[in-house]
């Protein structure tokens, strides 16, 4: 982790806030946390990369969805499920326009949007997500 923090820092220097290779780098460090178990440290990087990306490459660009998929994961393992769900939903919505349906990504975002509002008490919703995902082959 400090090897990653130095990393982020001179890239942030030498190359600014918004370059990609200082977004990498602010990525880097956040996936670092994750895996520390600190997602409470972890998620802030991220929002903070995803509206780096979203004011240059736009909000549904790869990058964006990416980051917003690692961001519902950091809010489920915060607890704070509500907002792991809206994430999710966002990601779910992106990789199905720009991936399909069947795109692996896309099946393992219904997979956890199921699991996520089964943790939130909605069975039903949950088994509708699920009879979806075992429709799409996943």
């Amino acid at each position: 982790e400090p090897m990653e923090r130095r990393r982020l820092e001179a890239s942030e220097r030498v190359l600014g806030a918004e370059h990609p290779s200082t977004l990498v780098a602010l990525g880097n460090l956040a996936a670092t946390l994750g895996e520390l178990d600190r997602p409470g440290e972890a998620e802030p990087l991220e929002r903070r990369r995803l509206q780096a990306i979203e004011d240059t490459l736009g909000p549904d660009s790869e990058a964006a969805i990416s980051t917003v998929w690692r961001l519902a994961l950091l809010a489920r393992d915060l607890g704070r499920l509500p907002r792991a769900e809206k994430l999710l939903r966002r990601c779910l919505t992106s990789r199905e326009a720009m991936l399909g349906r069947e795109h692996p990504d896309t099946l393992a975002n219904l997979q956890m949007l199921s699991q996520v509002l089964k943790e939130l008490g909605r069975s039903k919703e949950a088994s509708r997500q699920a009879e979806e995902l075992r429709k799409r082959g996943g």
